[in-house]
């Protein structure tokens, strides 16, 4: 691996891992104000909101590499 390789990679990983933070942060604090009844189908949304949105992240970014290559 090459250094210029490498530091795609860190930056790709410090993305993730910033809009993880930002995600986590709305979740937590932006959902207090929405009127939802607190049942199990909306915390079970809701938990499960940030893994899916970064898997649609990371599913678009492998794509993207296949398709370039």
């Amino acid at each position: 691996m090459t250094i210029i390789n490498m530091n795609e990679k860190v930056g790709f990983l410090i993305k993730i891992i910033i809009s993880s933070f930002l995600l986590s942060l709305a979740i937590k604090y932006l959902t207090p104000y929405l009127s939802l009844d607190p049942s199990n189908r909306n915390a079970l949304i809701i938990v499960l909101m940030l893994p899916l949105i970064i898997m649609l992240f990371l599913s678009k970014k492998l794509w993207n590499n296949l398709s370039n290559s």
